[in-house]
């Protein structure tokens, strides 16, 4: 069931009218206890969520909860530091181990056969939903529990919580251990304030998913399977779009998550904060998919020795980071190039980057859309289908040439809220007087909830889901990264 269904909204109201019903029972008879009812339900629906997909995926992700809950406990318990270790690399690798074969196996066997000149037919290896998002909640569990950044988790129902909660098991965001278990031990319940603020989040990821990114999804689809039939202006106008469909589909996606989340009483950290505003590679990840770039700074990027050994060591480990980013992503030679391309920038980056100097004004502008237009050539092999396809695309946006002339309309709307949305943000952090820890301005995004118990805002809210609902493309509604 993807978020953006109507099997889901129907699932999660049913979901939510019994969660509602305990929650009126627990305030009504002030037992607490209650709350641990409806965690369990919580839990129930996240396998049911997961078993509508296939019930081997339960399986997969019993497993990994299985595996990563006795291995937590093991650290725990161990009196010296080996035994701490030998737990840790135990679940460790076979976290890895599970990923790499549903993900990678494939991959490795047809890149053998290639260079054998062998021809080797794919195994029918079902990719299980979320994998790659909670073997990542699960490794990074482990460690802090070896980092003694935690105590390992004693409850089998909390911590089986942890790793499928179904808002973020799709797609993300890449909850950590530290941020999840305090809100469970401590679970708050259902609010209406929380609600409010949550079910606004979700329609509003659920307008970039519906009416901006699968709109989007349309045209791009189209040039991308032929760039050679459209015109230079075309193509480039495509891979633009691209860039806009990625990020309106993946921020959509984890608006959604982390409103239905708050909707059931968890609160969970922004996954995008305006991307393209960013002035640097570095504050683009800083910006993008954060749970992740957060997760490969904190669990490979500072234990490879970030850029304390020198200049090429830095380099080293910032062109290994990215190319497990980019094998993250996907089995495929175009998410290696993608993961090197941004690995070479990264490297070319540190090594001119002038430290303790702020750019203002125009030079500021000139730098976010010159990282913009490298960030939105970087999409290209992310979306071709193959390095051929890829070089394709790439070589209608460099070259003048004739060919279909479309000017789809639906990229210029979503540029036009995409910069609506930033200047908001502009004058936003302007008035708060937002800097950074150098103390230098800077842009942060916001949720633009608002009060629903004043009538304008509730009428200008349900205006807004009419025209969400009616501008709504309800074709292909996949999210890109559910694939991940």
């Amino acid at each position: 069931m993807a978020l953006n269904s109507f099997r889901f909204v129907i699932c999660f109201a049913a979901l939510f009218a019994v969660l509602l019903a305990f929650e009126g029972i627990k305030r009504l008879s002030k037992n607490k206890k209650l709350g641990r009812v409806q965690i369990m339900l919580l839990l129930l629906f996240s396998y049911l969520f997961v078993l509508a997909a296939d019930w081997r995926f339960c399986l997969c992700i019993l497993f990994a909860t299985g595996l990563t809950y006795f291995a937590g406990i093991g650290i725990q318990q161990s009196k010296s530091q080996k035994g701490k270790r030998a737990f840790a690399a135990l679940g460790i690798v076979a976290l890895v181990l599970m990923l790499g074969y549903f993900k990678y196996t494939n991959f490795f066997i047809s890149g053998i056969a290639a260079l054998l000149g062998a021809k080797v037919d794919s195994l029918n290896i079902l990719l299980p939903i979320g994998v790659s998002f909670y073997s990542f909640s699960a490794i990074a569990y482990l460690l802090d529990v070896y980092r003694q950044k935690y105590e390992a988790v004693r409850n089998f129902p909390d911590f089986a919580l942890y790793i499928a909660f179904f808002p973020k098991l799709m797609s993300g965001p890449i909850v950590r251990g530290r941020e999840f278990f305090p809100q469970i031990r401590d679970y708050r319940g259902i609010s209406a304030k929380a609600v409010a603020d949550g079910i606004q989040i979700f329609v509003f990821g659920l307008f970039k998913k519906i009416v901006l990114a699968d709109r989007l999804s349309v045209f791009v689809g189209d040039v991308f399977f032929a760039p050679s039939a459209y015109n230079t202006a075309t193509v480039i106008l495509a891979v633009i779009s691209y860039s806009l469909q990625i990020y309106f589909d993946f921020s959509g996606y984890s608006d959604m998550a982390i409103g239905i989340s708050k909707m059931v009483g968890f609160d969970f950290s922004p996954n995008f904060n305006l991307p393209y505003v960013a002035t640097s590679f570095s504050d683009f990840w800083k910006r993008w998919h954060i749970s992740l770039s957060s997760w490969f700074q904190e669990y490979l990027y500072i234990p490879l020795g970030g850029s304390r050994k020198g200049k090429l060591r830095t380099c080293i480990n910032l062109l290994t980071v990215m190319l497990i980013s980019g094998l993250w992503h996907g089995a495929g030679l175009t998410f290696l190039l993608w993961g090197l391309l941004y690995g070479i920038m990264s490297c070319a980056e540190s090594l001119v980057r002038r430290r303790g100097r702020a750019e203002k004004g125009a030079v500021k502008i000139a730098q976010a859309m010159g990282v913009y237009v490298v960030v939105s050539l970087f999409w290209i092999p992310f979306r071709a289908e193959s390095l051929a396809n890829a070089w394709a695309v790439l070589k209608g946006c460099l070259t003048i040439h004739s060919g279909i002339s479309q000017p789809y309309t639906w990229t210029f709307f979503a540029l036009f809220c995409l910069i609506t949305a930033t200047v908001l943000a502009v004058v936003k952090s302007r008035k708060a007087k937002l800097t950074d820890k150098h103390g230098c301005a800077t842009v942060n995004g916001y949720y633009p909830v608002a009060d629903l118990t004043k009538v304008v805002n509730l009428c200008l809210f349900f205006i807004f889901c009419g025209l969400t609902l009616i501008l709504g493309y309800f074709g292909n509604t996949a999210f890109i990264y559910g694939k991940f």
